[in-house]
């Protein structure tokens, strides 16, 4: 029941995000600012039921991996708005903030709790 609330807040976020970065780059800067503000409420729902989830698997090393990357995805969000913010947005900084998202979830598709895949 704990994944799904995790799941949810991770897609609230994403979701967030998308609208605060088409704000931003429409020049809509206060309601930008506004939902910028609950993206980083909704930073701690998936922090609290991420961690809530971590005791109630075997610790691996993937597991880290997955925290790891999923903390630093936050602050790639977070400091990717703000470049953008300001206007000084780089290259490094959007293809950082796409790797590190899509490894995160990449990772988080192979544990257990994810798609059940098969090669052979």
């Amino acid at each position: 029941m704990l994944t799904q609330y995790h799941l949810l807040a991770i897609i609230l976020t994403l979701s967030l995000f998308g609208l605060v970065l088409s704000l931003y780059r429409k020049g809509q800067k206060k309601p930008a600012v506004l939902l910028h503000q609950l993206m980083r409420v909704s930073f701690l729902f998936v922090l609290a039921t991420g961690i809530l989830l971590v005791p109630m698997m075997p610790f691996s090393l993937m597991r880290g991996a997955k925290l790891l990357l999923g903390i630093i995805s936050m602050g790639m969000m977070e400091i990717f708005l703000m470049h953008l913010n300001k206007g000084d947005l780089t290259k490094f900084t959007t293809v950082s903030l796409i790797v590190v998202i899509s490894l995160t979830i990449l990772i988080g598709l192979f544990l257990p709790l994810g798609i059940y895949l098969r090669f052979w």
